[in-house]
């Protein structure tokens, strides 16, 4: 029996089940070829997964009631269009539809994590697997796709990932994460001969703050402090909060005077928010250190002492002002 393009197989009642557990289509490959009505038929009753039918092209021959379940779409919206359109928007501009199909025809299978939509737009991780269906000769049949839902698993994943490296007040990068990232930073740095400098901040007379105001009024200056670094920076830069009222400010592809720059920039906007305490709007300021990756700079460690160095010598010099290490 063939499996003609544009036919599409109607699921009725009265066939074997399959079970809603851990399915593999590879099983079932041999009535796939010789009877894909009733493989349609045999898969309509799992719940758990999405499974479906393709012809060559990508056109949707069948539709189980756990593809229905997912999506909310019905057998009547589906069968006869390309499965692409079951795509979030973003994954149909970029053609991943196309892509995984022509990746299973040329491999035989294709495993994917990716966003789909819901009948209302939703969009969920979906993860499917894609196998092509090959007749004795191997020439592509069609496709058989199986996909279902983990967007709790990845929302599970997220949450574990934002635990391990960000500072649970301010959301920016964690000391350990930072570092992590700084490092992977400068070894590129070295590597392609590129400018790298680091900005350290501390807020000046934070324990006044704290001790007049109370910790409340000192975290809100933290946590606004963080989102004016966050907000000021290029995508490549990195945040991160290194203990209490110290951050620093990772600049990948900055030199000395661009890395300067951004900390008068940072230092300004800083110095010209006010927050909320005890019915009054108080200011505060931060003082500055940049340390720029030098041949002679030994490791993240040492970057990170130059800066802390440079810090330092702008609080003793009056504090609200940027310094940068010399060597």
């Amino acid at each position: 029996m063939n499996w003609k393009a544009g036919k599409v197989y109607p699921m009725t009642r009265g066939e074997p089940r399959a079970e809603a557990g851990e399915f593999d289509p590879g099983r079932h490959e041999a009535l796939l070829r010789s009877e894909p009505g009733r493989y349609a038929e045999m898969v309509r009753t799992v719940t758990a997964f999405g499974i479906y039918l393709m012809d060559r092209e990508g056109r949707v021959q069948s539709w189980n009631i756990g593809a229905e379940n997912l999506t909310g779409f019905g057998e009547r919206e589906v069968v006869g269009q390309h499965f692409s359109a079951l795509f979030a928007e973003q994954a149909q501009r970029e053609g991943l539809a196309l892509r995984n199909l022509d990746f299973a025809a040329n491999n035989r299978h294709c495993r994917d994590e990716h966003l789909r939509r819901r009948i209302g737009g939703e969009e969920f991780h979906a993860l499917s697997t894609l196998d092509a269906v090959r007749d004795e000769a191997g020439e592509i049949l069609g496709f058989v796709e199986v996909f279902h839902d983990i967007s709790e698993q990845k929302q599970r994943e997220e949450r574990l990932y934002q635990r391990a490296t960000r500072d649970p007040l301010t959301g920016v990068f964690n000391r350990g994460h930072f570092n992590e990232t700084a490092q992977q930073e400068i070894e590129r740095a070295r590597r392609f001969a590129e400018p790298l400098s680091l900005a350290m901040l501390d807020i000046d007379h934070f324990k006044k703050i704290n001790d007049t105001y109370g910790h409340e009024v000192g975290d809100t200056a933290i946590i606004g402090l963080a989102r004016t670094c966050s907000a000021g920076l290029r995508k490549i830069d990195s945040v991160g909060r290194l203990g209490g009222e110290e951050f620093a400010i990772l600049l990948p592809r900055a030199n000395k005077q661009a890395a300067m720059e951004m900390a008068q920039r940072m230092r300004l906007k800083i110095a010209h928010q006010r927050i909320s305490a005890q019915d009054r709007e108080i200011s505060y300021t931060v003082s500055i250190g940049v340390s720029t990756l030098l041949p002679t700079t030994r490791d993240l460690a040492e970057l990170l002492r130059h800066a802390d160095a440079a810090l330092y010598q702008a609080k003793r010099e009056g504090r609200n002002r940027v310094i940068a290490w010399f060597e």
